[in-house]
């Protein structure tokens, strides 16, 4: 399986993602982060993940490109969403050997390994579809800062959090039409498509459900497609999309924990086999 080194002793922390619904960088991103809000991990630092994730984002974006973090609903689930936002007027047409060389000299270790991997898959995948080598590729909406900023920030956040393995759900890829920098396409996407290679997919429902940052990160970092592993679970994040869309909780969520081992049976916290009464609602 593909895992990734942490810094910390004995650190072997695993990450289910559900995208089940669909899945965005940006969605990712704030889910991540949600699930940093809610319990500092025992490997975060005196900085917070935010503090970190924020701090490599800026060493790779123009100053004038920054986070804001809402708290939101979706399908009336409480969700949290992050916004890359910037000053800048952006031109996203970026060649992936300029990206390349900027994040080799603004980015070392796992969280240039992890960035430089998705970026590659993105390249490699957009070689397939226009026909041209991958040193030729050049990104349009996935050049632009804000999907920049998205998976740099997946990178920091993914090695704050000490995560070292990744597992994702089946992902819902969508259907119907987009318009894109090479005009209206079918959905999945041709550079989405080819990133889902090797990996369970469903359509799930109309419109676009699945970015190539999104899917690229996937394809990227997570060790398979699977439901929820077995773990001790020891924190939830959830992730909104841009929309509200009725009837569809437009959201990626994560499950963290440490690895299930076999061992005494389960301790509960009511006494005598009391049994807890549990509520029917949520």
């Amino acid at each position: 399986m593909r895992t990734w080194s942490h810094p910390a002793a004995g650190c072997d922390r695993l990450l289910w993602i559900d995208v089940s619904v669909g899945v965005a960088g940006d969605m990712l991103l704030a889910a991540l982060l949600d699930l940093s809000f809610a319990a500092a991990p025992a490997t975060a630092t005196s900085t917070t993940v935010f503090d970190e994730v924020c701090a490599a984002i800026e060493a790779v974006v123009p100053a004038e490109v920054y986070l804001r973090r809402t708290e939101v609903t979706r399908a009336g689930l409480r969700a949290c969403r992050i916004e890359v936002v910037s000053r800048l007027e952006d031109h996203p047409h970026r060649a992936w050997a300029d990206i390349r060389e900027l994040l080799d000299k603004t980015l070392d270790g796992p969280v240039l390994e992890r960035t430089s991997a998705v970026f590659t898959q993105l390249a490699r995948a957009e070689g397939r579809v226009h026909g041209i080598p991958v040193d030729d590729v050049h990104f349009h909406e996935v050049g632009a800062w804000d999907s920049i900023a998205d998976i740099v920030g997946v990178s920091a956040a993914l090695h704050a959090l000490g995560v070292a393995t990744i597992v994702a759900s089946p992902v819902a890829l969508g259907s119907g039409h987009v318009r894109t920098a090479h005009g209206r396409l079918p959905v999945p996407v041709p550079a989405v498509l080819e990133l889902a290679r090797g990996h369970d997919v469903t359509a799930g429902g109309d419109g676009e459900l699945a970015t190539p940052t999104g899917m690229a990160i996937l394809a990227a970092l997570a060790a398979g497609t699977g439901s929820l592993p077995a773990m001790r679970i020891d924190g939830i994040g959830i992730g909104a999309g841009t929309r509200d869309v009725p009837g569809h909780a437009n959201v990626v969520r994560v499950v963290s924990g440490t690895r299930a081992l076999a061992g005494p049976a389960p301790h509960h916290d009511h006494p005598h086999g009391e049994r807890q009464e549990m509520s029917d609602e949520g």
